[in-house]
């Protein structure tokens, strides 16, 4: 039997920590992740020794002392101070989560979260869960000047920083969950071990070619592209929508495209967000001009992730947000977000973004672009089908 005060994260999220000194009792030699019954409800065992359940969720208020004690058909919580089952207040739901309606062409009825601080503090804390889809774009460990970063550290220490968060990750997702890790391209051999020993199964490796830049070499080809690993918990993903393109014909073809062509894994049609004049309005700047992040990700590259990969409804993370463009897709396509920032100045940034809805951040100009999708009404609710959609379906 563990007794225990419960925290509030525990109490809003709908799980119990079992405490490391209690683990022999409570867990045992049980092969973790497992599921399990809680009260005789359904529940689940994380490799972190933490016990979800949708039973527990609003369950309990803040700082309620339970007993929890393991049962032959699973687990059984009681409340021992007497505390009162009850939902957490309505303040402190709001508190927690930003619901957004402000100055967005429509409520969009999705919801997100802006966490300011130490991603994996909050994925100890229990405040990621069941993520449909993380966009993985970490710094790169190219000496850059980050305020809360060391972008210079020894290779063994950054890798095993990027190992943990893509373990949290993988708890935190639902079965056929997806995941897209942006790297350099010289770091591919590395991202796809950190995949493969924190469980995901690869699915593709996805260029992104650069329109504007290309780095020169001397010994070597010039480097023009960046790799998307897009891998899955499970074998198969639980959505993969198989978008269509309007990509302009080449000059060597001689009749037009009547239905596009399907999206593959280069994408060389999408323009990154360069230092000079092609980063445009998207890029954030300060008032005297300079960009605020130069790692800054566009919105028409979130715009493909987020479509192939999940349905309205579904939940988008990104642990390490920057200027929050996963978050500002996400909501315009009615899906619910979870950002994660460190820095205080991209977190207003994002907020920003996110209550007023910049014109350079608008999606809508893509539209048509992804016409000859057949299920685009389904997965981007924003439209009419076109006439290419209704002949398609």
């Amino acid at each position: 039997m563990v007794t225990k005060v419960l925290k509030k994260m525990e109490a809003l999220r709908g799980f119990i920590q079992i405490p490391a000194g209690n683990r022999a009792e409570l867990i045992g030699n049980i092969s973790l992740p497992c599921l399990t019954m809680l009260n005789g409800n359904p529940a689940r065992l994380d490799t972190r020794g933490r016990l979800w359940s949708l039973y527990l969720k609003n369950k309990f208020l803040t700082d309620t002392k339970i007993e929890l004690n393991k049962t032959g058909n699973g687990y059984q919580i009681i409340s021992v101070n007497n505390v009162q089952e009850s939902a957490v207040s309505e303040s402190n739901r709001q508190n927690d989560t930003l619901l957004v309606s402000a100055n967005l062409e429509s409520d969009t009825g999705s919801w997100y979260k802006v966490f300011e601080g130490d991603c994996l503090k909050y994925f100890n804390e229990g405040s990621v869960i069941d993520v449909d889809l993380t966009f993985f774009d970490p710094p790169y460990r190219q000496g850059k000047d980050y305020r809360f970063f060391d972008d210079n550290q020894p290779a063994g220490k950054y890798w095993g920083w990027i190992k943990e968060i893509v373990s949290r990750i993988y708890d935190a997702t639902v079965d056929g969950g997806a995941i897209y890790f942006m790297q350099r391209e010289k770091n591919t051999e590395q991202v796809l071990r950190v995949l493969r020993k924190t469980g995901w199964r690869l699915q593709n490796l996805i260029v992104w070619k650069k329109k504007t830049s290309a780095v020169p070499g001397t010994f070597r080809f010039s480097k023009q592209y960046q790799i998307i690993a897009y891998a899955t918990k499970g074998d198969k993903p639980r959505v993969f929508n198989r978008l269509r393109i309007d990509l302009p014909n080449l000059p060597e073809y001689k009749y037009e495209r009547e239905n596009g062509v399907y999206v593959t894994d280069v994408w060389d049609d999408i323009r990154e967000l360069t230092s000079g004049y092609f980063a445009g309005d998207e890029a954030i700047r300060d008032h005297e001009g300079n960009r605020v992040h130069t790692q800054q990700s566009p919105v028409a590259l979130l715009l493909r992730v987020i479509l192939s990969s999940t349905l309205p409804g579904d939940t988008v993370l990104d642990p390490l947000a920057g200027t929050g463009p996963a978050l500002v897709v996400a909501h315009q396509l009615k899906r619910n977000s979870i950002g994660i920032e460190i820095d205080s100045r991209y977190v207003e940034i994002i907020k920003s973004r996110l209550q007023s809805l910049r014109p350079a951040d608008n999606i809508a100009k893509y539209y048509d672009y992804y016409k000859y999708t057949p299920n685009l009404k389904e997965i981007w609710p924003t439209k009419k089908a076109t006439p290419e959609q209704k002949r398609l379906l």
